[in-house]
């Protein structure tokens, strides 16, 4: 007999579903299914929109700009309605990225999740990612 899921095992679940459905496969149409209406990115870069719409815009964007994109989760932790994930996004450099112009480099960048779920939904989201370090990379800076 296996016991029911857990809120949390139920969270992680679905945040790797959205980690190699959305964020490294591209299939946006699943955020409708998997953001709340109401969700709030809390940590977005000047120009971003914090909203359900930004998700799909920076998916759409990472994708435009780094081809044969991957995502290697490396920690994925449920605690309640919390789910923090710390993994790799690598990819080659070829298409514009935010004002950067394509350089062809390989890129790697870290990044550490941090969202909060409701119903199922990611409803609040804040992030660390190694930017500098992608602009280096791109060659936008020395």
């Amino acid at each position: 007999m296996t016991s029911p899921e857990s809120e949390s095992e139920s969270n992680v679940r679905r945040m790797l579903l959205f980690v190699q459905q959305v964020q490294e496969n591209g299939r946006l149409e699943l955020i409708e299914d998997l953001v709340q209406p109401d969700f709030r990115n809390h940590t977005v870069e000047a120009g971003q929109r914090d909203d359900r719409a930004g998700v799909g815009e920076t998916v759409a964007a990472l994708h435009t700009a780094f081809s044969h994109l991957r995502v290697e989760v490396l920690h994925c932790v449920g605690d309640g309605d919390l789910v923090a994930t710390h993994k790799v996004f690598r990819g080659r450099h070829t298409g514009p990225w935010f004002g950067v112009p394509p350089s062809g480099n390989p890129i790697e960048i870290r990044v550490m999740d941090l969202v909060r779920f409701r119903d199922g939904k990611w409803t609040e989201h804040w992030a660390v990612a190694d930017a500098v370090g992608l602009l280096r990379q791109t060659g936008a800076l020395d």
